[in-house]
């Protein structure tokens, strides 16, 4: 029990629904969150590099107006208050890698972690973050400043101070992981209500199929209105139901044929029997009643063996390449001492090869011989013909100018145990299993049986082989 409840677990539609709406909404949400925050440092990039160019460039311009006036420089460099804080710092070096001028909190940002820096006619490349033992933040970068024709005459070192943004930044992607988190949260639950509610016809669908039995196989699923999308299963229940009716119903008219069937012999050799013990009867009577009774044996035999062969869907077949010719010669010889005792002449015309079981396809041709033969009345005709076909197929046809069959019963002729009452009144030993042996040897080679009939004229039984 255990294990059946954890595999329906593991198989509900719901749970992998909302598993996969969850998925799919992490997918989404993270790639949106994560484009978002990219633009938004790399806007915030963007600015603060620019910044630093624009300051350089500003820097740069003052030098090259007052090279020596390093009064001025620091004037306009450096705050007017030491302690005030400002978000750029500034360090000029010579040419030999002395410090000129520099800001006061400078000395927290050593040279050697400067990016390389640029000559004053190539432009300034992206900045290089770097972050203090203190936890802060800094865009470096550097550049030389020309002055008096020297192109390498002051070092100039810029930092901006980015521990704000970084914070800021921080703060959002905290708050856009909540906000992950929360929409994942709120998207599964959603998820497994939407689906939960979508599945009710599903459910209702196994309700209704659950309360069909035996008894009311004519009810159809496709009856009530179901989603679209349940077309095709709906179609297939319904195509399912109806083959199983009619399974059913031939279910029963079997087992009715069939018990009529075996009733009549039985009853023969039960009344036969209680005759022969009525009274003393002489050694002669006797052996009639026991050469009748073996009669009604063979025919039970006959038809409890026919039973067999049916009910055995998947036989072997052995296919082998057949002299059709042949095999209808040597049919014809076994027959033509029925035939001629009845003078109805026998013939067999054309040539050809078929790929058949040679056991199967003596039983099928001599099932199809023995019926024309019961049913042409004395003086009639019954002919084999071999008709090779253009792909390598190969048609029997089995012909005579017998009784016939009337429209109405033509497409009852290949069930079981089905005789028509004009069938019975000829032959009377008959079981009806005949054409349904032939119909299913037929099936077993992939092949298939029609049958024509004129009431009155003769019936025509064509085997359709395929190619070999």
């Amino acid at each position: 029990m255990c294990s059946k409840n954890a595999t329906d677990s593991s198989s509900s539609i719901a749970t992998r629904l909302t598993v996969l709406y969850t998925i799919s909404m992490l997918a989404i949400l993270a790639s949106v969150i994560g484009f978002l925050l990219h633009t938004m440092v790399a806007d915030l990039e963007f600015e603060d590099n620019d910044f630093l160019i624009e300051r350089i460039s500003s820097i740069r311009s003052v030098i090259s107006r007052y090279p020596h006036n390093l009064g001025y420089l620091k004037e306009h460099l450096m705050p007017r208050d030491p302690s005030q804080r400002v978000r750029y710092l500034v360090r000029l070096q010579d040419a030999s890698g002395r410090t000129v001028l520099e800001s006061p909190t400078m000395t927290s940002l050593p040279p050697l972690l400067f990016p390389p820096p640029v000559l004053s006619d190539q432009p300034v490349g992206t900045a290089k973050k770097h972050k203090t033992g203190d936890g802060r933040y800094y865009l470096l970068n550097a550049a030389w400043a020309a002055a008096g024709g020297d192109p390498q005459f002051r070092l100039l070192q810029v930092a901006l101070d980015v521990t704000e943004e970084e914070a800021l930044m921080a703060n959002y992607r905290l708050k856009m992981g909540i906000a992950l988190v929360a929409g994942l949260c709120l998207a599964g639950g959603l998820a497994f209500i939407i689906s939960r509610r979508e599945l009710r016809p599903l459910r209702a669908m196994a309700a209704q199929i659950a309360q069909i039995t035996a008894s009311d196989l004519h009810q159809r699923v496709g009856s009530r209105r179901w989603p679209n999308e349940f077309a095709p299963l709906t179609g297939a229940l319904d195509s399912m139901l109806g083959q199983l009716e009619q399974s059913f119903e031939r279910l029963s008219s079997f087992s009715a044929n069939l018990a009529h069937e075996l009733r009549t012999p039985l009853n023969n050799l039960r009344v036969e029997s209680e005759v022969a013990l009525s009274r003393p009867r002489s050694a002669d009577d006797y052996r009639q009643t026991i050469e009748s009774s073996v009669e009604e044996y063979e025919r039970l035999s006959r038809m409890i063996g026919d039973i067999l062969f049916l009910a055995r869907p998947e036989q072997g077949v052995e296919l082998h390449n057949l002299n059709a010719r042949t095999e209808l010669d040597r049919l014809a010889d076994y027959y033509r001492t029925l035939a001629d005792d009845r003078d109805i002449s026998l013939t067999v015309d054309g040539t050809g090869t078929i790929a058949a079981d040679p056991r199967l396809f003596q039983r099928a041709v001599g099932n199809l011989l023995a019926n024309a033969l019961q049913y042409t009345p004395r003086g009639g005709a019954v002919t084999v013909s071999i008709q090779p076909g253009t792909a390598g197929e190969a048609t029997i046809v089995v012909k005579d100018n017998g009784t016939g069959i009337p429209d109405d019963e033509l497409p009852l002729v290949f069930d079981r145990f089905y005789r028509s009452a004009q069938a019975r009144q000829l032959h009377r030993d008959g079981s009806g299993l005949g054409l349904a042996i032939v119909r299913s040897i037929m099936e077993l080679h992939g092949g298939s049986v029609t049958l024509s009939s004129v009431q009155g004229q003769g019936t025509a039984v064509t085997l359709h082989f395929p190619p070999n």
